[in-house]
C-alpha cells in the first residue's frame, strides 16, 4: 500500500508569517499571498494556508479557504499582465472579486477595473452592469495620448475601448497618405495625398505600430505603420469629416451616442461596404490577423469604388 508522505509546508506558513507582519495594504497582502500560492505546485496550497492563517491570526478576517482561492486566481490572471495588474491594484477586493469571477476576457476585465475607478461602483452596481455588457455601451475617457496625422502632427489625445476608423474626405487613406487599392496592383495608386487620421482602442498602449502581429501582416502587403497611434472619437470630428467608419456594431453604437446621432448620415460599418455586411473580425480574440486582414481589404476595396463612383473615376 502506497502511503502518501504529508506535504511540507513550513516555507509557505513562514512567508504568511512575513506578509502578515509587514502590515501591507489589503490589496498588497492578497496579490503576495496569491503570488505565494501560486508558486506551490500542490492543489491543496489554498487550503492549507487558509487553514493556518485562521489558526495563527483568529483575530484577521479573509482568510477562508474561497478567499484564499480567489487571491490565487487574481494573481494567476493577471501575472501576465503587469499593467493590468497595476490597475486591478487601484480598486477594493470586492470589486475585484466581481470582475475576477464573471465571465470575461483580460480586456473587458480591464475596462470594468476603469470603470469602477471612475465611476465608483459598488458591488451590486458593477455586477449589474456586467450582466447588462456596459462596456459594450459606454466609452470612457482615459489619459491623454499622442496622435499622428498623416503629416505627423502631434495633439493631445485620448485613448477610447472602441475601433472607428475615420476617413477625411473622399478617400481612404494608406499609412504615407496616398491611397491605394491593392487588387488593382500598381494602377490602384491615385496619387492624391491626403491629411487623415486613423482610431482605435489601444489596449494598454498604442496597438499601431506597437502590436508586433499587426506590424507583420501589413508589412506581408507593404504598408508600414511606423509612427502611427491612434485617439479617441469625440463629437468635434462628426464635423471635421465626411465619413466615420466603424469595425463593428458596438463601435457603431457608440458612435452614434458621443455624436448625439447621425443627422447627416456620415456613420457606416465598414463591411457594409461589402456583400456580406456584419463586423469585422477582431483579432483581439482571436489572433487570427488574415481573416481580419481579408475583412478590412474587402471593406476598404468597396468603399474606394463607391468614392471612385462618387467622383466619376
Amino acid at each position: 500500500m502506497n502511503v502518501r508522505k504529508p506535504t511540507d509546508y513550513s516555507a509557505l506558513f513562514a512567508a504568511l508569517d512575513t506578509l502578515v507582519a509587514a502590515k501591507l495594504p489589503q490589496m498588497e497582502l492578497y496579490r503576495e499571498i496569491g503570488r505565494l500560492v501560486c508558486g506551490r505546485p500542490e492543489k491543496g496550497a489554498a487550503v492549507a494556508a487558509a487553514e493556518y492563517l485562521n489558526s495563527a491570526y483568529p483575530d484577521s478576517s479573509g482568510f477562508s479557504p474561497r478567499n484564499l482561492r480567489r487571491m490565487r486566481d487574481f494573481y494567476r490572471t493577471y501575472a501576465n499582465s503587469p499593467e493590468v495588474l497595476a490597475e486591478a491594484m487601484s480598486i477594493g477586493w470586492t470589486q475585484n472579486v466581481v470582475i475576477l469571477e464573471a465571465e470575461l476576457t483580460l480586456q473587458d476585465k480591464l475596462w470594468y477595473i476603469r470603470a469602477v475607478r471612475r465611476f465608483g461602483w459598488s458591488k451590486v452596481t458593477l455586477a449589474e452592469k456586467i450582466a447588462s455588457a456596459a462596456h459594450l455601451e459606454i466609452a470612457l475617457d482615459l489619459e491623454p495620448e499622442v496622435c499622428y496625422t498623416g503629416k505627423n502632427s502631434t495633439t493631445e489625445c485620448v485613448s477610447d475601448d472602441e475601433d472607428p476608423l475615420c476617413v477625411p474626405r473622399q478617400y481612404l487613406p494608406e499609412p504615407h497618405g496616398r491611397v491605394r487599392d491593392e487588387r488593382l496592383g500598381a494602377a490602384g495608386w491615385t496619387g492624391i495625398p491626403i491629411p487623415h487620421r486613423v482610431r482605435c482602442h489601444q489596449h494598454g498602449g498604442n496597438r499601431q505600430p506597437g502590436l508586433p502581429p499587426a506590424r507583420r501582416k501589413l508589412a506581408e502587403h507593404g504598408i508600414d505603420c511606423t509612427g502611427k497611434t491612434a485617439r479617441q472619437f469625440i463629437n468635434g470630428d462628426y464635423d471635421q469629416y465626411d465619413l466615420l467608419i466603424g469595425m463593428d456594431r458596438a463601435n457603431l453604437r457608440n458612435m452614434h451616442r458621443i455624436c448625439g446621432g447621425d443627422f447627416a448620415g456620415k456613420l457606416h460599418l465598414l463591411m457594409d461596404y461589402t456583400d456580406h455586411p456584419g463586423d469585422v473580425a477582431d483579432p483581439w480574440y482571436t489572433d487570427d490577423f488574415e481573416t481580419t486582414w481579408r475583412d478590412v481589404l474587402e471593406g476598404c476595396q468597396g468603399l474606394l469604388e463607391q468614392l471612385r463612383s462618387r467622383e466619376g473615376k
